[in-house]
């Protein structure tokens, strides 16, 4: 029988000091859950009826004290690493009626303004991640200061099939202007759910000032005090006139049109509220928001996207197949084997997310230098958007180097990245001239979209060292990485990999090797499936606008013919070669391309949970989340094919109840 929710509850705790030079008494609110901010047990601050009434009665207490004359200003700051991220989901989940679920937004949208409507001056003290409801908190206050490591900042209400509930619709616009705001909470949730790092936020307006995190509290302190005291004033973009209206709004319907095809009721609220917004008063805006949140509550897009949220944020660290950490050896010094658009995508992340030494290696010096070039004009494009310091950018172009010599260039490398494109003989031979050159240590850490751990060993002395991490990320915000499994692997080579794959952002899903590994192999089958549909004759052009067209009603967030020109029509053949299996018999029905691509879909997890490549479906649905293949809105892809009828009538029983099969080498 299951559970109860029980609420995570988020405590407020007050406390009074003196501000710098004499700025007068300041109330200080921590949010505090309780749980420690790192490890297994970490849970961010969020809110529930429970953690919405503490901070009420915080507020009671610094409003009293406000009307008393006692205290010049307000602030209201996180714990460790987390600022927090709004609503408790887990208590969402429990959420049975349409009273229950607005009887919390209401409550939200009543305590939060508050902090808005004291007789002083109220702060936000954003000290990190900040999502959801917890970005609307801090909307609620006068001034906001934000960590310069802050890693994350998003509206993604939209992407979970609901729209900002406590105030935000009002508030942003007001502060960042109209279109910005489409941009976060339309534009950014549609494309797989992008986040702000610090300088963006703040470049976009966000916060009034980055605060450094080394004494990141007595620092913005510090700045509440200049900004109480005159020192310091904060200027605000003014009124934005129709003109900005109209042209949002218009971006926002285009925005909509492209991304969901009519299909998802949020982002059509959302729409409805900005216009609201635009002329509307303050009450009416949070009024129409929290109707809305609560009609979407309750819809199967948000039911859905709970489930692809939990299994994102849970899965792959409790995964049984995961490498032992305490096996990892540590990577100072990378060197990437490519010089293409991989090696350089690569060469960028390994830069700006490690700052460690990168070697770029390949032959031709023309080849190399165009590549280094490239990166280095990528750092100039990060500056420029505000997503990296002048600073960082300058350190990072001063670590990446590149050559021809591999014996010379790879000698010290803690870690050899493969990224070369070509037949399977260019990658061995690659690959060969790096392990001579390497320490005994170093793994070599193949990246390849098709070829099998066995097929690239061919002549290594030392196979046990070669790992598959394949980053099948297509999208902007994809973050999976897949880490290929076998028993000749050397576990400390696997673990460094898995490591490094975190380091650099990735969630990493063990699973058995096998050419495609998961993401590939199931691209080619429904976009193979989609192109046959689409008819030897049509044109490319034809056949792109075929497959997109096919697709409209999932929304996907990635059209397929995207990910199809990224991984290119011989790869996707030249995959369907090699996997085992022909999809159900007859597949595509006339009129129904899209029926029969997920049908041939079905097959093919089939297949991969009855070969062990995955350890269950859950794997595949963790996969196409993380990758940014598939929705959050459809929930994961089993689900969808369970629910719509297609895995029974293709596989005469639901994927969900499918056998996991001994043995899984993942």
């Amino acid at each position: 029988m299951r559970q109860p929710a029980v609420e995570t509850v988020t405590a407020a705790h007050v406390r009074f000091l003196d501000l710098p030079e004499e700025a007068g008494r300041f109330a200080l609110i921590t949010l505090d859950n309780g749980l420690p901010p790192m490890g297994p047990a970490m849970r961010p601050a969020t809110f529930g009826p429970e953690g919405l009434a503490a901070l009420d009665a915080a507020l009671d207490t610094v409003a009293a004290a406000a009307r008393a004359g006692e205290i010049a200003g307000v602030g209201i700051t996180g714990k460790a690493f987390v600022f927090s991220t709004g609503a408790d989901l887990a208590l969402a989940a429990a959420v049975t009626s349409r009273e229950e679920a607005s009887a919390t937004l209401r409550q939200g949208t009543r305590v939060f303004r508050r902090l808005g409507e004291l007789p002083v001056p109220s702060f936000a003290f954003v000290n990190g991640v900040a999502i959801g409801g917890g970005v609307e908190l801090a909307l609620h206050c006068t001034y906001r200061t934000l960590s310069r490591s802050a890693p994350a900042l998003a509206l993604p209400e939209c992407s979970l099939g609901l729209v900002p509930a406590w105030g935000g619709a009002w508030l942003l616009p007001r502060l960042v202007g109209p279109d910005t705001s489409v941009t976060l909470m339309l534009d950014h949730p549609l494309a797989g759910r992008r986040m702000l790092d610090a300088p963006t936020a703040h470049g976009l307006g966000l916060a009034d000032t980055l605060v450094e995190p080394g004494g990141f509290l007595q620092l913005s302190l510090q700045w509440a005090a200049d900004v109480l005291s005159g020192t310091t004033v904060v200027e605000r973009a003014g009124t934005f006139d129709d003109a900005a209206w109209d042209t949002a709004l218009d971006r926002g319907r285009e925005v909509v049109a492209a991304r969901t095809h009519g299909v998802l009721p949020a982002p059509r609220h959302l729409l409805e509220l900005l216009e609201l917004a635009r002329r509307g008063e303050r009450d009416e805006v949070f009024a129409a928001a929290e109707e809305a949140a609560t009609e979407l509550f309750m819809s199967r897009e948000f039911r859905a996207s709970l489930y692809a949220l939990r299994l994102t944020q849970t899965h792959a660290a409790g995964h049984p197949g995961q490498p032992d950490p305490r096996r990892a050896r540590p990577v100072r010094r990378i060197g990437i084997l490519g010089s293409g658009a991989t090696a350089r995508r690569l060469a960028l992340l390994c830069l700006t997310k490690l700052r460690i030494p990168v070697v770029l290696v390949d032959d031709g010096q023309e080849t190399v230098d165009a590549a280094l070039a490239h990166v280095r004009k990528e750092l100039d494009r990060l500056v420029a958007e505000g997503r990296i310091s002048a600073d960082g950018a300058d350190s990072c172009a001063g670590l990446i180097s590149v050559s021809t010599e591999p014996a010379t260039a790879l000698a010290a490398a803690d870690a050899v990245i493969e990224a070369t494109p070509g037949d399977l003989e260019a990658v061995r031979e690659s690959l060969r001239r790096a392990e001579n050159a390497v320490p005994v240590t170093c793994p070599l850490v193949s990246t390849t979209p098709v070829w099998s751990r066995s097929e690239l060993v061919a002549g290594l002395k030392s196979p046990e060292r070669l790992v598959r991490l394949h980053f099948p990320n297509v999208g902007e915000t994809g973050a999976l990485a897949e880490l290929a499994g076998s028993r000749e692997v050397d576990e400390a080579a696997r673990a460094t990999a898995g490591q490094l794959a975190g380091k650099l952002g990735m969630q990493c899903l063990p699973v058995a090797d096998s050419p495609g590994l998961v993401v590939n192999r199931l691209r080619a089958r429904f976009l193979g499936t989609l192109l046959a549909a689409a008819g030897e004759s049509a044109g490319a052009g034809d056949a792109a606008a075929a497959i997109d067209g096919a697709c409209e009603e999932l929304a996907l967030p990635v059209p397929p013919s995207r990910v199809l020109r990224e991984l290119g029509e011989e790869t996707v053949g030249r995959l369907l070669e090699t996997m085992p299996g022909d999809p159900p018999g007859g597949g595509i029905t006339p009129g129904a391309p899209l029926d029969g691509a997920l049908a041939a879909l079905a097959h093919e997890i089939r297949l991969l949970v009855d070969e062990g490549v995955v350890a269950d479906a859950r794997d595949v649905d963790f996969a196409l989340l993380t990758c940014g293949d598939w929705p959050f809105h459809l929930g994961g892809v089993t689900p969808r094919l369970d629910d719509s009828g297609i895995s029974e009538k293709t596989l005469g029983r639901r994927l969900g109840e499918w056998p996991t099969a001994p043995g899984t080498d993942a």
